[in-house]
């Protein structure tokens, strides 16, 4: 087993809805096939200016990511139970450090894309309208296929956005809030201290075919 930041870098920096059309788009498969099309170019076309220039990576994931990813709903589903028992200020506080978080996973993806071939799958509507789900696959070089499954919302201004993801079976929304609820223990049960020292584990989701 290989450590899955190394596999998912380029599913969550490339394959996350983005800004891509002037009015909200009906259909999320259309989101998410439009975002890997425009984000691919993008680093093809800058992949050595973008290595070198950090401040530059972080401007294109909050311009074109960022937004279009559900922080404050994914950060709430992490915090899990002390959601609950957190002020609003610390609730607050975690969602801009998960938030920086996911900016420096994503600026690692940028980089770390290396035409890996993404599929996106025709979308199937589900029963709920503001709920959709779009799964990917993601070809390896060795081989490997790896699905994805974007479980998706519809915001108030009816954009799509992200809200979890599925990869290979494994719900990083539930792994993230277990980790969460460790960190919190680790820290005697004391929020501030926990919101402080949160860092996703490595997790391992892809078993190399080598």
């Amino acid at each position: 087993m290989r450590n899955m930041l190394k596999f998912m870098l380029p599913i969550l920096a490339f394959a996350m809805p983005v800004g891509v059309q002037a009015a909200p788009e009906s259909n999320p498969q259309v989101v998410v096939q439009t975002a890997i099309t425009k984000l691919t170019a993008r680093i093809e076309k800058d992949r050595e200016s973008l290595r070198k220039d950090p401040a530059a990576l972080n401007v294109v994931i909050e311009e074109n990511i960022a937004p279009f990813v559900d922080i404050a709903g994914i950060a709430r589903g992490v915090m899990g139970q002390f959601f609950r028992q957190a002020t609003d200020a610390q609730r607050d506080r975690f969602a801009t450090v998960f938030k920086q978080s996911m900016v420096r996973t994503y600026a690692n993806g940028l980089t770390s894309y290396d035409n890996q071939v993404i599929t996106v799958k025709p979308y199937v509507p589900s029963d709920t309208p503001n709920r959709a789900q779009v799964e990917v696959e993601v070809a390896l070089e060795n081989g490997t296929v790896v699905p994805v499954i974007f479980q998706m919302i519809r915001a108030g201004d009816g954009r799509w956005m992200t809200r979890n993801l599925i990869v290979n079976g494994l719900n990083l929304g539930l792994t993230f809030r277990k980790r969460f609820a460790e960190v919190v223990e680790q820290n005697a049960g004391n929020i501030d201290k926990a919101i402080t020292s949160w860092s996703p584990a490595p997790i391992d989701v892809v078993k190399d075919k080598s």
